[in-house]
């Protein structure tokens, strides 16, 4: 029985229409592993110095505020600073200040503002409230001559080079290792700079790995779940995202626990399910929610470890298993790239979208 959703025998997908390896999304994502030792050593003495500040500063909250993968990051950074730092986090809706024009009290806040380009207008305009409001602003970006580092009183730069590809791979995973590094040293953390050392090694492991048995799996399927917990949860964000713009597959992301206040009853015979291993707390629950999605007769994929009757997805495991979401999501954009390819599409021109996104 094929999966729920997946294209009939009669109606097959059409043969693939890129190249796999002269797709812009392939050579973007293959570049994260070298782009992210680059980026430690670049920002090394400018990560330590706003650390250095925000410890001073001693803030009550952090407030995030991004749109797309870059919102990925962002609840990467929750759980990162929650977690590490025991500073409470929030997302702060964009369109508070775009649409609503609400003046917020930030003050005692750091807020985060994390993009590719830096020139969304509503990510402009909730940044320049913030500031007004009293926040300290951080913005994490990629382009730093753009409009929102320039309103930023510091700048953490993701340095990942130019990104075409529609897509994003290397910033969002550069963005992740960024907000890592501004904890490390803001924990004045030897061994989390240790495992961070470390991950570029672990990223050309991960980029190595091959799934065949999961591009079988989900070249017809319609649907997918993506499972994971915690640390996580922003890789589950995140690949269905990818899903969703390069494969056309209408994917979700869910937390092993708020999967069980509803959306589970979607899953039955065939329902593919792609589990993220996290290597943590958060394990036994993505382990026992996967069990019972077998025991529904789902496919269920496991990227990272064996699990009982689970169809594995060999990863790579970072040093810290805070690092592990990055680990993930660059085997799984290897695979995004070519599961689009065997679906005939093109990951670099997904439809109805461009690079920047001009929300307000």
């Amino acid at each position: 029985m094929m999966a729920s959703g997946a294209l009939s025998e009669n109606n097959p997908a059409p043969g693939p229409v890129c190249a796999l390896k002269r797709t812009r999304m392939h050579r973007e994502a293959g570049e994260v592993a070298e782009s992210i030792a680059r980026q430690q050593a670049r920002n090394a003495a400018l990560i330590g110095a706003v650390a250095g500040k925000l410890k001073r500063l001693a803030p009550r909250f952090i407030a995030t505020c991004a749109r797309g993968s870059s919102d990925h990051a962002a609840t990467y950074a929750k759980y990162l600073f929650e977690t590490r730092m025991g500073l409470a986090v929030c997302s702060f809706a964009p369109s508070v200040a775009s649409l609503y024009a609400t003046q917020t009290d930030m003050r005692a806040a750091v807020f985060i503002a994390i993009s590719q380009s830096g020139r969304s207008p509503d990510l402009i305009s909730a940044s320049r409230l913030a500031k007004t409001g009293g926040a300290c602003v951080v913005a994490v970006v990629n382009d730093e001559a753009s409009p929102l580092a320039s309103l930023a009183h510091h700048v953490v730069p993701i340095g990942a080079g130019p990104e075409i590809s529609v897509a994003a791979t290397k910033s969002c995973v550069g963005a992740m290792s960024a907000l890592y590094h501004l904890c490390a040293k803001w924990r004045g953390d030897d061994a989390m700079l240790d495992a961070l050392a470390a991950l570029p090694q672990t990223l050309s492991q991960a980029w190595a790995a091959d799934w065949p048995q999961a591009l079988a799996a989900l070249r017809r399927v319609r649907q997918a779940l993506i499972l994971s917990r915690g640390i996580g949860l922003a890789g589950a964000q995140e690949a269905a995202l990818k899903l969703k713009e390069t494969c056309m597959i209408q994917a979700e992301g869910f937390s092993s626990a708020e999967v069980r206040h509803g959306p589970m009853t979607i899953v039955g015979e065939e329902f593919p399910v792609l589990a993220i291993a996290t290597f943590d707390a958060a394990q036994p629950s993505i382990d026992s929610v996967s069990r019972e999605f077998m025991d529904c007769g789902a496919r269920v994929l496991m990227a990272g470890e064996p699990l009982d009757a689970a169809l594995c997805l060999p990863t790579p495991r970072a040093r810290d298993s805070h690092l592990q979401p990055l680990v993930f999501l660059q085997a799984f954009y290897k695979f995004a790239n070519a599961l689009s390819c065997a679906r005939g599409l093109d990951p670099d021109r997904p439809r109805n979208l461009s690079k920047v996104t001009q929300t307000v």
